[in-house]
């Protein structure tokens, strides 16, 4: 997505007019949600606070994910445990046994990539800009 009006004037306070280490500024931020594990990492490192932590999923979406993904390991290993129940009580920190969304706002967003530079579970994707005539088209510069 291009830099919104309200993405450039949060720029503007940034010293030198860029961000460090960030040089897609301006990228478009592509989600996939199927693949994100709600740790927040995308939301802590994020400069505009366009990503941050939403209310919590049920973990029960878990049992449904692809396979191969990264919430579809973590219900691979749910199923393993509602299958074999351990001898005892086991001990779980409450921010592992609560899944949060991740809320992005475009509006605010830089499009500078650190949310999907920090993602480790490949769930958020930088591209490229879109280019004036293909967003006039709403086609994207690739097709």
């Amino acid at each position: 997505m291009p830099l919104t009006h309200r993405g450039r004037e949060i720029l503007r306070r940034v010293p030198g007019g860029h961000l460090r280490g960030t040089p897609a500024v301006g990228c478009e931020i592509v989600r996939h949600e199927e693949l994100c594990v709600g740790c927040g990492t995308c939301a802590r490192v994020c400069p505009s606070g366009a990503s941050r932590r939403g209310g919590s999923f049920d973990v029960a979406q878990l049992l449904d994910a692809p396979e191969g993904s990264r919430r579809g390991e973590l219900g691979a290993a749910l199923r393993v445990l509602m299958r074999h129940p351990p001898e005892g009580p086991i001990e779980v920190p409450e921010r592992v046994t609560v899944y949060r969304t991740i809320v992005h706002d475009a509006e605010i967003c830089l499009g500078c990539g650190a949310c999907a530079r920090s993602c480790p579970a490949g769930a958020v994707e930088a591209r490229p800009p879109r280019t004036d005539v293909a967003q006039a088209s709403g086609r994207d510069q690739d097709t």
